[in-house]
């Protein structure tokens, strides 16, 4: 039986189209990567999700570009794979300036990331360790670090009582030292109005939503997160 060889060629030409072209940006990052290749389901996501899966539900390829630390540029954020015996999974973002400076979003670990798609806001990414799910946290770019859930000026965020609070409410200053303002509940809607500290000592400046809308100073460990709220 003797090919076509059209046939043969638009065979190969739609396997190619069907295969994600790596952004320069990333490729150029992995290069600096040893040891590490970018998440491959077929190997890595074995019994889970396939390619198939992941396209219809709108997370592959295994990166998305965006610009994350809000320099005007187009960055990549990517699911990495560190292979062995047990696989490690961990994100990076790698920024523009610099001439593609990496960031780990999300560190090595044994958990299996499905993919990394856009956060709330258009500057923040969500690393998925769970797929059709509320359980994923969404990170952002402090300017030295990616943070969990960091809030902007203007956005809306929910109050959580911890175990750890002592003094759960709004402070005149963003110290817990400081005077209390007044005492909130758990799931209460704010704004952020000023943004202070850094890492484990985030506060911020919000207003509630409630009447009267009281101003005050919280720390980031009385924020909720995305799914502590829902229902």
């Amino acid at each position: 039986m003797k090919l076509n060889p059209g046939l043969i060629v638009l065979f190969f030409t739609a396997v190619a189209a069907a295969q994600p072209t790596v952004p320069p940006l990333l490729e150029q990052a992995m290069r600096h990567l040893p040891g590490l290749r970018l998440l491959d389901p077929t190997v890595d996501l074995v019994g889970a999700y396939t390619v198939e899966e992941l396209k219809n539900l709108g997370y592959w390829p295994p990166w998305v570009t965006i610009d994350v630390d809000r320099d005007g540029r187009s960055d990549v954020v990517a699911v990495v794979v560190k292979p062995g015996d047990t696989p490690q999974f961990g994100v990076i973002a790698v920024h523009a300036r610099g001439g593609g400076s990496i960031e780990w979003v999300a560190t090595l670990g044994d958990s299996p990331i499905n993919g990394v798609t856009t956060g709330p806001a258009r500057d923040t990414v969500t690393p998925l360790y769970c797929v059709e799910c509320d359980g994923n946290s969404w990170f952002r770019w402090s300017g030295r670090s990616y943070e969990t859930e960091l809030h902007a000026v203007g956005e809306t965020l929910e109050t959580a009582e911890r175990e750890t609070d002592q003094g759960f409410g709004l402070f005149v200053k963003p110290s817990r030292d400081s005077k209390l303002v007044v005492a909130i509940e758990a799931c209460k809607e704010a704004t952020v109005r000023r943004v202070a500290g850094s890492g484990k000592d985030r506060w911020y400046f919000v207003e509630m939503s409630d009447e009267p809308r009281v101003r005050g100073w919280i720390p980031g460990s009385s924020v909720a997160g995305s799914s502590e709220c829902i229902g």
